[in-house]
């Protein structure tokens, strides 16, 4: 049996799985202060007696991380950059970096050392906590990085994450930002992932914990805490795996997960979830993660009203429950049950909040719904206008084109029915609303397959190869070619695999890239770039058919 749990920004859901039947389900209230308690709810909700023995693994999503970004209430961590010459990062990165001397050129030579003289403030300094440092072509050589990790630990940070260990391919401002933002969740992704481990303890749940990647594949929790960036996608990534496994569409179809806090919208094409090319977007700010094409909004049925003189404006922040089950101030919920999209609670108490807002209840209500669809309307629009202008790399891209047209909308989250109701009639695209779709994020982590991935960069003139995520630089063997390139990386990934006792998958070669190097006319040797994974994805499809809460 797998067992799946999300712990949302409003909501916390269990599921028990056992051959793709769902055996048991549960929803309970998150709570903010101590998590521990809504898991161990869930937990108590859907665990039958001598059921934990027989669990075999244990898959955790959370749109903490998520939500926290979202609403900008974490505290910006400190950044080092060895940038080099002839590259300016300003607006491109979410803090004003420190910038570090020092140059690894593009063979990945040093070309010139950290000044250590030219320092001294930074070495003076008193930090403390978790910081962040990456270096331009530091995934060709990353002993510049490892230098200044070594100096910002001596001025007292705790835990320095490095830019080519979260990233083998060549960004410099992805890979940067993965850092800063692995550095900056990091401790409220630490305290969470404890009180997780903490719970299951309390239940004598023994079975391995795994932690939801943004890929869709998921990373035992120990590995997840090493690259936390991930963490921010896990909560969207969970809904799209949910969807795949309840009822992946046949049309292009786009996908909105509606929580308490956040919608995440995502789109679908020959059944399957559109990936983001290049890595996904935080706060704006592009990223080396390898994440679907999907975006994070700050609208959900708790999301705060603001009436403004242009008219209402829903989120991005959280006011908690809906007046209608025992809240104190109007939210989205309410205003979806006066207009008549949903019933549940006391709808007088929803209709007398939104009252309190001034005018109509009910035409005040169809105002803020529409301006909630407007919202997310138009984070689709930037969706689509962003798809189209993706690079072209095939010739069947030249031929159809990248155009994106949706067919259907696909609903799931607790807040779901309601609003997604509401954008469709907008949109003039009809509604799917799975069965299993208030409890899809738990489904899609319970059956995410565990994956790992990581690249190799051979260059024969220089003699060395570099796995960058794994910190592993050593020479090549004779006759170096291309299977030689993908034995020695599948080689690693097997090792990780059984380091981190997951279950035997083939791997898949992902991208692969092979120059020849010249000097004086001419050739002088060969460059190999090339990554590999564990395919990421669902074990087997699930029948949403409802159990009781």
């Amino acid at each position: 049996m797998l067992l799946g749990i999300d712990v949302g920004g409003t909501f916390t859901d269990a599921v028990v799985l056992r051959q793709g039947e769902v055996v048991a389900q549960a929803k309970r209230a998150t709570t903010h202060d101590d998590v521990l308690q809504c898991v161990l709810a869930a937990l108590d909700a859907v665990l039958q007696p001598g059921m934990a023995q027989e669990l075999e693994r244990v898959v955790i999503s959370s749109t903490i991380v998520t939500n926290a970004l979202t609403e900008g209430s974490l505290p910006p961590a400190f950044l080092a950059i060895i940038a080099g010459p002839g590259m300016n990062v300003k607006g491109h990165l979410p803090v004003t970096p420190y910038y570090l001397s020092g140059y690894v050129d593009h063979r990945g030579k040093i070309t010139a050392n950290i000044e250590w003289s030219r320092h001294q403030e930074l070495l003076r300094r008193k930090g403390s906590g978790v910081c962040a440092v990456s270096g331009k072509f530091s995934v060709r050589n990353p002993q510049l990085e490892y230098q200044a990790e070594h100096e910002l630990k001596k001025c007292g940070y705790s835990k320095v994450f490095l830019g080519s260990e979260l990233s083998g391919e060549l960004n410099f401002v992805r890979r940067s930002n993965s850092a800063y933002f692995s550095a900056q969740v990091y401790e409220l992704f630490t305290r969470f992932c404890r009180r997780i481990e903490r719970a299951l303890a309390e239940r004598r749940i023994s079975a391995p914990v795994h932690i939801l990647k943004a890929d869709g594949g998921t990373l035992p929790l120990e590995a997840a805490l090493q690259q936390p960036v991930e963490a921010v996608f896990t909560g969207p990534a969970a809904s799209v795996l949910g969807i795949e496994a309840l009822c992946a569409p046949k049309v292009n179809s786009i996908s909105l997960d509606v929580g308490g806090t956040t919608t995440d919208i995502a789109f679908w094409e020959n059944g399957l979830p559109l990936m983001a090319r290049k890595g996904a977007a935080v706060a704006g700010y592009p990223t080396a993660v390898r994440a679907f094409h999907m975006r994070s909004i700050g609208i959900g049925g708790d999301s705060r009203l603001h009436k403004t003189e242009n008219g209402y404006v829903v989120g991005p922040e959280r006011e908690g429950p809906a007046a209608a089950v025992g809240g104190s101030i109007a939210t989205l919920s309410d205003a979806l049950i006066t207009a008549g999209y949903v019933h549940f609670g006391d709808e007088a108490r929803a209709q007398a909040a939104i009252a309190a807002l001034g005018g109509e209840p009910q035409t005040e209500a169809r105002k803020i719904v529409a301006a909630a669809v407007e919202q997310i309307k138009t984070t689709i629009r930037e969706m689509l206008d962003e798809w189209a202008k993706q690079p072209v790399y095939t010739v069947n891209d030249v031929i159809k084109g990248t155009e994106f047209i949706p067919q259907q909308l696909i609903g799931v989250g607790g807040g779901a029915p309601g609003l997604i109701r509401a954008l469709g009639e907008s949109m003039a695209l009809p509604v799917d609303i799975p069965a299993g779709a208030m409890v899809a994020n738990a489904i899609g982590a319970a059956v995410a397959r565990p994956t790992l991935s990581a690249g190799l960069r051979a260059d024969t003139t220089d003699g060395y190869y570099i796995i960058p995520e794994g910190g592993k630089r050593e020479r090549l063997p004779r006759r170096f070619n291309k299977q030689a390139a993908e034995e020695l990386l599948a080689s690693w990934l097997r090792e990780q695999t059984a380091q981190w006792q997951l279950p035997d998958q083939e791997t898949e070669l992902i991208s692969y890239e092979h120059f020849h190097t010249v000097h004086g006319y001419y050739e002088t040797g060969d460059i190999y770039s090339l990554r590999m994974q564990l395919k990421p994805g669902i074990l087997y499809k699930v029948s949403g058919r409802e159990v009781s809460f």
